[in-house]
């Protein structure tokens, strides 16, 4: 009995000291890492403690990483691409559709009217990963470690609306190429601004209504502005998780397999999170429903109609697939069609 409870006693100290001793096998490893948007939920709640708090523990204290929000950086968002490809950053999270101007493959799997839901989103994300990875490292030197995304992306507009077709005239800001196709094929006149200065611009009416995320604008305060939300899921606001390719080819391999395990982890944590913020944001700006994030606003909640079904449809046919087709180029549509299209049966160019 004596010996049985030693060897409990020690295999409970070998356990204890996991960590320790991956910390022993990993070289001492330190660098900068730059986070998603510092007032939203998918930095707060997932990149902050992921970097500060799980990396040392698993690590066993041998990967040391700082770690900011752009949004407390001065960047407004779209050059945080360019410059992990620069290698001006070593490590950051950014939302790929502030890029689809110009890299057309940033929104592949996240053009608007493509999917419904994120789980649909993260199916055809995982279709896209392989042919997405082998294009950042080949186009623009930038290492894929990970997906992640907000909540649906609505629309919110300071005065009324009872269909998304009444969105004709308004103008709208819109995140990324698709988002901008789609308010340019319902009549609206699309702006890029950044994240940060929307609010403003609703309270001094430089713009009519804004999309992000249902409850990423609620944290922001978009409501004290924006007095009515329609619920219809435009697109989803995909994030990635990128690293400069050379930096990266410099760790030793072993940080890099553990840094591939965690940010894994991190991916699919950062999924589920975003599987409930759709209806936890719609109930937080209309107090329809339980909201866990703070005082419910009195938004005017637009009922989706059928009419605003069609006409995401229509927009994805006739306006999203055709210009993103032109933006891409035919190596790209044959990979999306490849990928992605064949994934949902729909085929660019037929």
């Amino acid at each position: 009995m004596k010996k049985h409870l030693i060897s409990l006693a020690i295999a409970g100290a070998l356990a204890a000291g996991a960590g320790t001793a991956l910390g022993q096998a990993l070289p001492s490893t330190s660098f900068n890492a730059v986070g998603s948007i510092g007032a939203l939920s998918m930095y707060q709640k997932q990149e902050l403690p992921f970097w500060t708090e799980t990396v040392p523990k698993e690590s066993g204290g041998a990967v040391k990483v700082q770690v900011k929000p752009f949004t407390e950086l001065g960047f407004k968002g779209p050059e945080i691409f360019r410059l992990v490809s620069a290698g001006t950053l070593q490590f950051a999270t950014t939302v790929l559709n502030y890029n689809s101007g110009e890299v057309p493959m940033n929104e592949a799997g996240d053009l608007v009217g493509l999917v419904g839901s994120v789980e649909e989103l993260q199916k055809v994300l995982d279709v896209l990963r392989p042919a997405y990875t082998k294009f950042l490292e080949e186009k623009y030197g930038i290492k894929l470690l990970g997906f992640g995304s907000y909540q649906a992306q609505v629309i919110y507009c300071r005065d009324a609306f009872t269909k998304i077709a009444d969105l004709k005239g308004r103008k709208v800001r819109a995140s990324g190429a698709s988002q901008q196709a789609f308010v340019s094929h319902i009549g609206g006149s699309p702006l890029t601004i950044a994240f940060a200065e929307v609010q403003p611009a609703l309270a001094s009416g430089v713009i009519d209504c804004a999309i992000t995320g249902a409850l990423s604008g609620y944290k922001s305060k978009w409501h004290e502005s924006a007095k009515f939300i329609s619920p219809l899921p435009i697109n989803f606001g995909v994030a990635a998780q990128l690293a400069n390719l050379k930096w990266w080819n410099t760790l030793d391999p072993k940080v890099q397999a553990f840094l591939e395990k965690e940010l894994r982890k991190l991916e699919l944590a950062i999924f589920e999170q975003a599987k409930t913020e759709t209806q936890t944001g719609i109930n937080c700006n209309t107090g329809t429903g339980p909201c866990s994030e703070g005082a419910p606003a009195s938004m005017k909640l637009v009922p989706v109609t059928e009419d605003d079904e069609a006409l995401r449809k229509d927009a994805l046919t006739k306006a999203i697939l055709p210009s993103f087709a032109t933006r891409c180029g035919p190596d790209c549509v044959q990979t999306w069609n490849g990928t992605v299209g064949q994934s949902l049966g729909i085929k660019i160019g037929q």
